[in-house]
């Protein structure tokens, strides 16, 4: 009988994140096909030797994908040095170059070591290049939380997810699911008690 009780703690906690989450993180549509000013890719931490990781892959792929389809040909590659010595902005360039981007049509945001971050700084460098509109490249768990903060902050934007890495089992993907959610919603709770 324990385990029932365990097992429909958890749905309902599930139910709670996924409905919490919705609430407090509202997050713009897919771009389906839309041209905009810019692609902002969003940084992973790299592997311990620098090497493109398996989140991180995805969302340059995602990136390459949109620009040979046309989407935009300014690129913001954004994310310093957060969990490494590798600048994750660099490292996402090369891949985008490696994969046929050319060097003029990356920007390299080299300062962020947050979500809140990425975009803040994403934000001054499109005005500055008056650039209005953006699209949004991370993992799916991201976008939610990337896509709120653009919103806070005014950006015309919408959104486009990576693929789930295929080395990644299911469970895991759910696991990084609850956990990105149950912090983000940690976070607004620490915040909104300061105010």
């Amino acid at each position: 009988m324990l385990i029932v009780y365990i097992l429909l703690a958890i749905f309902l906690y599930l139910v709670f994140l996924i409905v919490a989450t919705r609430c407090y993180f509202k997050k713009k549509p897919y771009n389906d096909g839309q041209k905009k000013d810019v692609l902002i890719v969003l940084g992973y931490p790299t592997k311990k030797d620098g090497s493109v990781s398996v989140i991180l892959r995805e969302r340059v792929n995602r990136a390459v994908q949109l620009y040979h389809e046309g989407i935009s040909n300014t690129i913001i590659c954004s994310g310093a040095a957060a969990h490494n010595d590798f600048i994750e902005a660099d490292v996402m360039a090369q891949a985008l170059i490696d994969q046929g981007v050319p060097n003029n049509c990356i920007i390299r945001e080299r300062h962020s070591k947050s979500t809140y971050q990425n975009i803040v700084n994403s934000k001054k460098i499109m005005q500055r290049m008056k650039l209005n509109s953006a699209v949004i490249v991370s993992s799916p768990w991201h976008l939610r939380k990337a896509s709120s903060y653009a919103i806070k902050l005014g950006i015309n934007h919408t959104v486009e997810k990576s693929k789930l890495p295929r080395e990644y089992l299911i469970i895991g993907i759910g696991m990084i699911y609850i956990f990105e959610y149950t912090r983000m919603l940690i976070t607004h709770w620490r915040y909104s008690q300061v105010k």
